[in-house]
C-alpha cells in the first residue's frame, strides 16, 4: 500500500518530477560518458603498452637490471621458456637480447636500444608487426642478411628508407668494439612515439653470430599472458621457483643507497654471507633475525637488495606509470558520479522539502487520524528514492546505449593524434565501461535517494496535526 502510494505521489506534479528524473538522467549520462572515455583512453595506452612496449611478465638476470650491461644473460633460456609455457594462462613467450647501441647512418647518428628478436616468437608476444608502415615485405622477410626493423622518428632523423644501410656501433661479448652493417628491411609507427625513437629490431640468430652469444642464452623472456593485466599467481610461482636472495656487499650496498633504517641495515651486514636462499627460506631467516613485525615493513626494500638469479617482474613493475594510470579505472567512476550525485542530492532534498511543505495540512490529516508517524516518514523515503531511481534507471540504460554506440564506433582524436603519441596514447578511443560499473552506478543512486530523503522524511513526522490541519 504505501508502495503504491508513494509511487503515485511523485506524479502528483508532473513537471517537477520530470526535471529531477531528467537531471539525474543527464548527469549520470555525462559522468558515466566522461569515464568511459577515459577508461577507452587509459586501457588503449595499457593494451599497446603491454602488446607491444613491455609484455605482461619479463625475467632477466637480476644483475642486468641493476647495471644493464651485456654480460648478464639467462644461460637456460630454452628451459626456462618451456616451463613458463606449461603455466595456466599463459598465451605466448619469447626470448629476447637487449643492447644499447649507436645507430648511424651516412648523414646522421642516434642512440637506441638494440632488441633482438626471434620473429615468430615474437608475433606472438609482441604486435609491433602489426604497426609497419613501410617494409620490403612483410615482417622481417624480404632481406636474407642482416636486416634491421627501425621507428619512423629513428628513419627520420637518420634520413634513411627501406634498404638503407645502417651501421651499428657496440661491444660484443668479449668486450671488443664491433660495427656490423644491416640495412633496414621495415619501418614501424606505434602509439607511441618514444618508443619509435628509443628502439630498433634485428633477428635473434644475427645476434648470436655477431655479438658471440650461444643459442640458449638471452638477457630477457617476455611474457604474454591470456588475461594480459593478470599476472598475480604465475609471478608468485615463478618467482618461488627462479628468484634466490643473498646478503653480500652488493645487497649491503644496494641497502645502503635504499635508505634502509641503520639498525635493519646492521642486522643484515651481520647476516652476510656467500650462501643463496629460496624465496621461503629468506623470509624464513628475516623473519628469525628482524622479527615478524619489522621484516613484514620493510619486506619489498629488503627483497629487492638481496634479490639474486633470476628476476621476475609484472609489467607493473616495469612501467609503474601504467600501474599509477591503471589504478584510475576504478577511482575515476567515484569520483566522477559521486560528484553529480552530491549535487544532484542537494538538488533531490531541496524538492522533497517543497513536497512537504505544499502537503503540511494533508500529512497533518494523516497523522491526526491515526497514520503512524514512521509510516509518514516510510512513505516519504520512498517517494524520494523513487524518484531517484527513476532518473538513475533511465540514466544508466541511456549511457549504456551511447558507450556501446561510441565502443563500437570509437571517438577519432586525429586532430590531435600527434600531442597524443608523444606521451604513448592511441589516437581512436573506445570508450568503455564494465557491467560490474554499471552496478556500482546503481548502487549510489539507491544510497543517494535515501541520503537525500532523510531530512525531508524526518521534518515531516515533526509536523503537529493541529497546527499542520489549520495552516494554509
Amino acid at each position: 500500500m504505501i508502495l503504491s502510494i508513494a509511487w503515485k505521489n511523485i506524479w502528483r506534479n508532473k513537471v517537477r518530477s520530470l526535471v529531477v528524473i531528467m537531471a539525474i538522467c543527464f548527469g549520470l549520462l555525462g559522468g558515466i560518458v566522461a569515464v568511459a572515455f577515459m577508461n577507452g583512453l587509459l586501457l588503449g595506452r595499457l593494451n599497446d603498452a603491454i602488446k607491444i612496449e613491455v609484455s605482461s611478465l619479463q625475467l632477466h638476470q637480476a644483475e642486468y637490471l641493476e647495471n644493464n650491461e651485456i654480460k648478464y644473460v639467462l644461460n637456460n633460456a630454452d628451459s626456462l621458456m618451456k616451463d613458463i609455457r606449461g603455466n595456466q594462462g599463459v598465451e605466448a613467450v619469447s626470448k629476447r637480447f637487449k643492447m644499447e647501441v649507436m645507430v648511424s647512418s651516412n648523414r646522421s647518428a642516434a642512440g637506441s636500444m638494440l632488441v633482438a628478436i626471434q620473429p615468430d616468437n615474437e608475433k606472438k608476444v609482441s604486435e609491433l608487426y602489426k604497426h609497419l608502415i613501410d617494409s620490403t615485405s612483410s615482417y622481417f622477410e624480404g632481406m636474407k642478411r642482416n636486416p634491421i626493423l627501425i621507428g619512423q622518428k629513428t628513419a627520420e632523423k637518420l634520413k634513411v628508407h627501406v634498404r638503407s644501410k645502417l651501421m651499428i656501433n657496440a661491444i660484443d661479448v668479449n668486450g671488443e668494439s664491433i660495427q656490423p652493417v644491416f640495412r633496414v628491411v621495415g619501418i614501424f609507427r606505434t602509439q607511441n612515439t618514444g618508443f619509435d625513437e628509443s628502439n630498433v629490431f634485428i633477428r635473434y640468430d644475427d645476434a648470436v653470430k655477431i655479438f658471440g652469444f650461444t643459442d640458449n642464452q638471452a638477457h630477457e623472456i617476455a611474457v604474454l599472458m591470456k588475461d594480459m593485466m593478470e599476472t598475480g599467481e604465475i609471478i608468485q610461482s615463478l618467482k618461488e621457483k627462479y628468484t634466490k636472495f643473498k646478503i653480500d656487499d652488493n645487497a649491503l650496498l644496494r641497502a645502503r643507497n635504499d635508505s634502509i633504517p641503520e639498525n635493519i641495515y646492521d642486522e643484515l651486514k651481520s647476516f652476510k654471507a656467500d650462501k643463496e636462499y629460496s624465496y621461503d627460506e629468506f623470509d624464513r631467516e628475516m623473519n628469525r633475525i628482524l622479527g615478524s613485525d619489522v621484516y613484514e615493513q620493510y619486506k619489498k626494500q629488503i627483497r629487492s637488495v638481496a634479490e639474486t638469479g633470476i628476476d621476475v617482474a609484472e609489467w607493473k613493475t616495469l612501467s609503474p606509470e601504467l600501474a599509477m594510470q591503471s589504478t584510475w579505472l576504478d577511482f575515476m567512476l567515484f569520483v566522477f558520479v559521486g560528484i553529480i550525485l552530491l549535487a544532484l542530492g542537494f538538488g533531490i532534498v531541496n524538492t522533497m522539502l517543497m513536497v512537504v511543505l505544499e502537503r503540511v495540512r494533508e500529512i497533518g490529516m494523516l497523522i491526526a487520524i491515526g497514520m503512524n508517524r514512521k509510516r509518514v516518514f516510510t512513505m516519504i523515503m520512498y517517494e524520494t528514492v523513487f524518484l531517484s531511481l527513476t532518473g538513475g534507471v533511465a540514466g544508466i540504460l541511456l549511457s549504456w546505449i551511447t558507450v556501446t554506440i561510441l565502443n563500437h564506433n570509437g571517438i577519432d582524436l586525429s586532430s590531435i593524434s600527434q600531442g597524443l603519441q608523444a606521451i604513448g596514447y592511441p589516437s581512436i578511443i573506445y570508450p568503455t565501461v564494465g557491467f560490474i560499473e554499471y552496478v556500482q552506478v546503481a548502487v549510489m543512486v539507491i544510497l543517494t535517494g535515501i541520503l537525500a530523503s532523510v531530512y525531508p522524511a524526518w521534518h515531516a513526522i515533526r509536523l503537529k496535526p493541529a497546527e499542520a490541519i489549520r495552516s494554509e
